[in-house]
């Protein structure tokens, strides 16, 4: 065990300052994102907006992912990675403040679309960053870590400031309070500062993203023409299969976790926040056990055994026969589900040839999305079917993760065993000084 974290630590050493300044950022962006995840659609719940509005609104964070979609494979290739940043975090920002500020649907859709492109982009960014920017020693670690701070340990953070601050909000508020000129309660008050809390730590990460002074660019010259160029059409298809279905199914259930169990199981704001804390604690954990997971199994055993073991948690979700059970099941279900993802980010990278690796990071995660978005308008239809219950979503959900698995059992294999190998003639990373060159060679 002792060995196991000494391992991780010399493997985090490797990395350039340029990495640790944008793992910071996403940090911070993470944190932002968590406290807006855990509030957002209890907010438009309590402004009495009902089911349809706050799956609608999703739906258009959605879209709005969707239309960077392809133009992501053009600007990842063309732009430093701390230009895009700034964008990304800016648009968050005042997307998140708009939301704090106004209660309005039109302002709830519009800056939900924006959110929605830019965290889209973010998303695509990551792993042709990461990529370029280390070497195969420790790239594994960087996904990894990667996948730790940008989302449970942010989470964790997060999740947790969101219920505080929210009901420490509404609670010094009282009944009503006066807020930017306008009468409201004590209840949404605390919604609206928690987001505007959310805001904040999105502006704060420019300070590490501003920080990003040395990238390593090669490729960044070739034209749009060339950027946009898929060389290899017939492997992406296939590699992307499974993530359009399980994009499907998350996207039934994953962003209305909060609703569920504010109307099914009645918890309120503060107790749902250290629910999605707990959740966030315990995937730091499975996202740090990825490397050894994938040493000694293999990332297609690690993607597809993870996925499995979370099958039957979703269906005691769907079942519902006790609340502790149910935070069992969807901490559990979590955990294995997103174990999943640094191990694929990596997988897909290097299945796939050097010049299709902007295209892959961007469309895996448009193609994922392109359902999700569907996911999220079919959810309404089949909560109100469900008499207001989330049983059907859950159904759908489980049913569409067990054919995604089915095909990633029989593609993923294959694909691996006919990856192209990086070979001592690919360009070497120059971002880094001699000395900690020299460290990754040995290694």
């Amino acid at each position: 065990m002792i060995g196991g974290i000494r391992n991780y630590l010399t493997h985090l050493r490797m990395f350039s300052g340029s990495v640790w300044a944008y793992m910071i950022g996403a940090f911070l962006m993470g944190v932002g994102h968590a406290i807006f995840r855990v509030l957002r659609n209890q907010y438009v719940v309590d402004l009495g907006m009902g089911e349809s509005a706050y799956t609608s609104i999703q739906g258009f964070n959605s879209i709005g992912g969707l239309l960077i979609a392809i133009p992501a494979i053009a600007l990842i290739g063309r732009f430093r990675a701390r230009t895009l940043l700034v964008c990304i975090a800016l648009a968050n920002g005042l997307a998140f403040f708009a939301q704090g500020v106004f209660g309005s649907i039109e302002v709830f859709l519009s800056s939900a679309f924006f959110a929605g492109t830019a965290m889209s982009l973010n998303m695509a960014l990551a792993s042709p960053f990461l990529m370029r920017n280390t070497n195969p020693a420790e790239r594994i670690f960087a996904f990894s870590f990667q996948a730790v701070v940008a989302h449970p340990l942010a989470g964790v953070l997060g999740s947790m400031m969101s219920g505080f601050v929210q009901s420490g909000a509404a609670d010094w508020a009282g009944e009503t309070v006066v807020f930017l000129g306008r009468e409201t309660t004590g209840q949404l008050f605390g919604y609206q500062i928690a987001l505007l809390l959310a805001a904040a730590f999105m502006f704060l990460a420019l300070i590490p993203i501003f920080l990003i002074r040395r990238e390593n660019e090669s490729g960044n010259n070739r034209s749009i023409r060339e950027l946009m160029r898929i060389h290899d059409k017939k492997r992406l298809l296939v590699l992307c299969t499974p993530e359009m279905v399980i994009g499907l199914g998350a996207g039934l259930t994953i962003p209305f976790f909060n609703v569920y169990f504010q109307t099914q199981w009645e918890l309120d704001p503060k107790t749902i926040g250290l629910l999605f804390t707990a959740m966030a604690a315990l995937q730091v954990i499975s996202f740090l056990l990825a490397p050894a997971l994938v040493k000694r199994w293999g990332p297609v055993k690690v993607i597809i055994g993870s996925q499995l073991l979370s099958l039957p948690f979703f269906v005691e979700l769907a079942l519902g026969h006790f609340l502790w059970l149910a935070v069992v099941a969807f901490i559990l279900r979590n955990n294995l589900m997103n174990l999943a993802q640094p191990v694929l980010k990596q997988f897909s990278q290097e299945v796939v040839t050097a010049k299709d690796r902007n295209a892959v990071s961007v469309i895996m995660h448009s193609s994922r999305h392109v359902f999700w978005t569907v996911g999220n308008f079919i959810a309404a239809p089949l909560i109100v079917f469900a008499e207001g219950t989330f049983k059907w979503v859950f159904v759908a959900t489980i049913a569409c993760y067990v054919v995604a698995i089915g095909l990633e059992l029989v593609v993923f294999p294959r694909m691996y065993r006919t990856r192209e190998r990086e070979t001592p003639d690919e360009p070497p990373d120059t971002t880094d000084p001699p000395k900690l060159a020299e460290q990754r060679v040995s290694a």
